[in-house]
């Protein structure tokens, strides 16, 4: 009796590259490094042991588990799904239908081009996280496994479609690819990029991305870092001694001229502090302006067969996919200075993932689609991401005519908290701040509520709010999966109730589409008519 034949799940399994012991060990050192210096210099200085013992021993469990997770993961290729193992006592194995991956984010850092590798993130439309990270594999192996990947999803789709939520259907119609194609004219390596052709949506080219280094100031982050670590090192304290020591000559040479000497030393001071706040404003600017260049160098959004893909980076390279069905809601967002230059910016959310705000992370969820664009190429940009969208203009529906009492008596008392510490330290003049005060607290009520606006257009619901700092949430019918209607108890006296809105990306810190202060009766209605259309079309990952 001839013998089955073996398994060839064992046979066929792959490991990772042997530079994942170094890159693993780089990046749990990167997250434990500052608790090792603390720990060390507290050791040092009650003289327990030495600070470099404690660094080095503290170094022995990350290396230890570098090298056991690279011993123990391991990754195969069944006929219709992933495959991977990993963990040594405490074993996991994880089945991943190829029919279900959404996307593979290829990211190369400095290092990973000098070396050949990349790391790879494994998206599906189940969790906030990527479903599985290999750290790191050759890039050869990064093109075998989009070609596995390719082939799974043709073999689901010739026994039926694969669906938006990761299902085969029935119809025999071929679903669309999320992963496997890839767009042209990347600026990242080939093998990271693919060779498929796409479509250009958006090239920023330096000016834009200075632009937005400068309208964004995400300088202040790297001053703030900066500044702690000179306070560590007792460098402010180094600059007060050495101003102290520089101004003792001056003792002897006023005798006689002090109240000259009072004037313009107030003067100084004066031109001084302007001139340090000037120079720290346009270093913040210059600094930010140097972020966004690196960060998002010859950033593009190119439109293809698998839906989206950014691909972006000088110096950590990103290429990030955004499979269009996944797309929960845009959100348009416009900062003051954006709207003085003409720009906006554009962000998604997806199934599965986390708002699309923050630039520059690996994960397409965390960053927005478009950081910047002109304000006369939002609709065209808008209407590749939600292909039905016709918008020549949205007719805004306002909040209750009540809205602004509410507002204004929150904002009132907020502003006659903050006066009371000055009525205690100025005095009578406490009274002028507590008028200006209550002003600009009614002034922000007013503009507050005048942006809040709704609006149903093109089966979809719209809300805006902000005035400093607007944003519009669009979400299509086909995305809504519950319609809540919440009522305090004030709001049951004033007749009014809040209507929430929540699709499947909608993340804690996301503009959501929540409208407060409607009137009851609109409330009911706009509730009843929304639910009804999310039951009437099929629920759309």
């Amino acid at each position: 009796m001839p013998s089955e034949p073996a398994t060839p799940s064992r046979a066929m399994e792959h490991r990772l590259h042997p530079l994942s012991i170094g890159f693993s060990l780089g990046s749990q050192l990167r997250r434990a490094i500052f608790p090792l210096i603390v720990g060390g210099a507290s050791a040092n200085f009650l003289g327990v042991v030495e600070m470099r013992s404690v660094l080095l021993i503290g170094l022995i469990p990350f290396v230890v588990g570098s090298v056991v997770r690279y011993l123990t993961f391991r990754y195969r290729y069944e006929e219709a799904e992933l495959v991977i193992r990993s963990g040594l006592l405490f074993r996991r194995e994880r089945h991943v239908p190829y029919a279900r991956i959404q996307n593979l984010d290829a990211v190369q850092g400095v290092f990973h081009r000098m070396l050949g590798v990349v790391e790879v993130k494994l998206q599906t439309g189940g969790g906030q996280e990527p479903e599985a990270t290999l750290t790191v594999l050759p890039l050869p192996a990064l093109e075998a496994l989009r070609q596995r990947v390719r082939e799974g999803k043709g073999e689901a789709a010739e026994e039926g479609t694969v669906g938006e939520d990761g299902t085969v259907a029935e119809d025999g119609t071929a679903a669309e690819e999320s992963a496997t194609a890839i767009p042209g004219e990347p600026p990242l390596d080939p093998a990271l990029a693919g060779s498929e052709e796409g479509r250009t949506l958006l090239h920023l080219p330096a000016r834009e991305l200075l632009l937005h280094g400068l309208l964004q100031n995400r300088g202040m982050v790297l001053i703030a870092a900066a500044f702690g670590l000179a306070w560590e090192l007792g460098l402010f304290e180094r600059a007060s001694d050495w101003i102290a020591g520089e101004q003792s000559w001056i003792g002897p040479a006023v005798e006689g001229a002090a109240s000259d000497v009072v004037a313009a030393g107030i003067l100084v001071t004066v031109v001084a502090i302007t001139a340090l706040v000037v120079a720290f404003v346009i270093f913040a600017r210059v600094l930010s302006v140097a972020w966004t260049l690196v960060r998002l160098h010859d950033y593009r959004v190119v439109r293809s067969e698998e839906g989206l893909r950014a691909t972006f980076g000088m110096l950590t390279q990103v290429a990030a996919t955004i499979p269009l069905r996944r797309v929960q809601t845009v959100t348009i967002h416009e900062g003051p200075l954006q709207r003085w230059a003409g720009r906006v910016a554009v962000g998604v959310q997806t199934a599965g993932g986390s708002q699309a705000g923050q630039s520059g992370n690996a994960d397409p969820h965390r960053h927005r689609l478009a950081p910047i664009l002109r304000r006369d190429r939002l609709r065209e940009f808008l209407r590749e991401v939600i292909p039905e969208l016709d918008v020549p203009e949205v007719g805004w529906e306002p909040v209750s005519p009540l809205a602004f009492r509410r507002v204004v008596r929150g904002t009132c008392f907020l502003a006659t908290l903050a006066s009371v510490p000055l009525y205690f330290t100025l005095g009578a003049w406490g009274v002028a701040f507590h008028a200006a005060f209550l002003a600009w607290a009614v002034f922000y009520a007013r503009r507050y509520v005048e942006c809040l606006g709704w609006a149903l257009k093109d089966d979809m619901v719209w809300f805006r709010s902000g005035w400093l700092w607007r944003r519009t949430t669009i979400a299509r019918y086909t995305r809504i999966q519950v319609v809540a209607l919440r009522t305090t108890p004030i709001d049951r006296w004033r007749g009014m109730a809040r209507l929430l809105v929540d699709t499947a990306g909608a993340g804690a810190a996301a503009h959501k589409v929540d409208i407060p202060y409607l009137p009851l009766d609109t409330a009911l209605e706009l509730r009843a008519h929304l639910a009804a259309e999310a039951a009437r079309t099929a629920f759309r990952w």
